[in-house]
């Protein structure tokens, strides 16, 4: 008998030890399997490091360039060598740098370049003059681009977040949801195998015919099927949360418990502080802006196309034999007709036409959408109340039943209906509070709320 006790007391405290090492599931949980390594979440992030990435390489066309030029010739009239090494340095406002040695000996015939033999040391300046004034060149435009491309991808990857983890959180509730209906079921098979007890007891007895053993048993198989039916449908969500979060489900199923789907927490949410909020952090909504602000610095780059195209040179020049001396230029060429501006500039008026009307689209749907949430919540909030009240009704009917069939005044199919009308009603409960945490996740999720990585 003592033995008896202490395995019994043995393995509650293993399944005991076992239940407390476990930690229940919840959002926050998920929230660690949610990172970069998570090919789920790079896939959605993944762009804006390659635009970050061009950045860099953008500001290449800013890098100090050297140059090396040889020539030497010796042909049946003529005789020259010429070498040059130079460094040129751009800068932002387009004005670029030039600095270098060179030496020429000989005829030459594609300058008119003639040094002494020891060389000459030469300083010079380029300079676009309307770019200058504009503020605006090719390289600086190019890095700009960059720039805003690389901001306008972090509010998509922000936006590509923001519906994945909706998703994620969904699947998670589904989840939940199947998990309760799961144990709903195993306690009303439980209830037809511990009610074959009482009837095989009775048949024994003579109250009952021996065919209330066959419809005991008929009922226990067709709630087996119900409960494996329902768990396939656990499984299937199970498998499809599981591959969000990248997590093996052995070492979920050894760390973790799921909670009770009524155990979270219903919000209550403010129509109009809610629409300050996502005005404040819809992503997409930053990403329009950013759009906006390539289409200005668009606008500034084609502006340059309404003036001719003038540069200005300067170099001085210190040969170490003959002195100093300088050289200055002119280069000049503008586009008589300037279609590529005119076109360019309708180009972008229209563009900032049709983003102008997305914005305003974004926000109509914005609105409308949060206020079919928030009446869909409020009628669905009513129902979980109502819910509660019919819950303690049929569960009363199903008590009065079952004392009715154990003094002989009822039947089995009359339990049955009992049991599976208070089986539906829970079921439904349990609908309305899967609804509700749904509809307040795509509430946060109009909102802007996003994971941050």
């Amino acid at each position: 008998m003592k033995t008896t006790f202490l395995r019994y007391f043995i393995v509650i405290c293993i399944f005991s030890h076992d239940a407390f090492s476990k930690e229940i599931f919840t959002v926050d949980h998920m929230k660690h399997y949610l990172t970069e390594e998570n090919p789920y979440i790079y896939t959605a992030v993944g762009k804006q490091y390659i635009d970050a990435a061009r950045i860099q390489s953008a500001q290449g066309g800013f890098d100090t360039k050297l140059s090396v030029d040889y020539d030497k010739k010796e042909y049946p009239i003529s005789t020259g060598e010429f070498s040059d090494i130079s460094f040129s340095k751009p800068t932002e406002n387009g004005t670029e740098f030039i600095v270098g040695y060179r030496k020429a000996e000989g005829i030459q015939e594609y300058n008119n370049i003639k040094t002494s033999s020891e060389g000459e040391f030469r300083v010079g300046v380029k300079v676009p003059v309307f770019s200058l004034l504009n503020e605006m060149n090719e390289r600086k435009y190019t890095l700009d681009t960059a720039k805003v491309n690389a901001t306008q991808s972090t509010f998509e990857s922000q936006n590509n977040l923001r519906n994945l983890y909706a998703h994620i959180v969904t699947s998670y509730y589904q989840l939940l949801y199947y998990n309760e209906v799961l144990k709903l079921e195993k306690r009303l098979l439980h209830k037809a195998t511990k009610r074959n007890k009482f009837i095989e007891k009775r048949v024994r007895s003579g109250d009952l015919p021996d065919v209330a053993i066959l419809e005991s048993k008929q009922q226990i198989i067709n709630r087996e099927q119900r409960v494996l039916r329902t768990k396939n449908n656990y499984s299937q969500a199970l498998q499809i949360f599981l591959k969000y979060i990248n997590l093996p489900q052995k070492e979920f199923d050894l760390k973790y418990v799921l909670p009770s789907l009524k155990m979270l927490k219903k919000e209550k949410i403010v129509f109009q502080n809610v629409i300050t909020v996502a005005l404040e952090n819809r992503p997409d909504l930053k990403a329009l802006e950013s759009k906006r602000a390539k289409l200005d610095l668009d606008t500034a780059y084609n502006s340059l196309s309404e003036y001719p195209n003038l540069n200005l040179f300067a170099y001085g020049i210190h040969d170490i034999h003959y002195g100093d001396g300088i050289k200055v230029g002119l280069q000049f060429d503008i586009p008589l007709e300037r279609r590529s501006y005119k076109g360019k500039m309708i180009e972008i008026q229209k563009g900032m036409t049709q983003l102008e009307e997305e914005k305003n689209r974004l926000l109509w749907e914005l609105k409308t959408n949060l206020r079919n949430l928030m009446y869909s919540l409020d009628i669905i909030n009513q129902n979980i109340d109502l819910g509660y009240k019919e819950t303690k009704i049929v569960e009363s009917l199903e008590e009065v039943e079952n004392k009715k069939y154990e003094v002989g005044s009822s039947d089995l199919f009359q339990i049955n209906q009992r049991e599976m009308g208070t089986l539906e009603v829970k079921r439904r409960q349990l609908e309305y509070y899967l609804n509700a945490l749904m509809i307040q996740q795509e509430i946060k999720k109009e909102m802007g709320e996003f994971i941050t990585l």
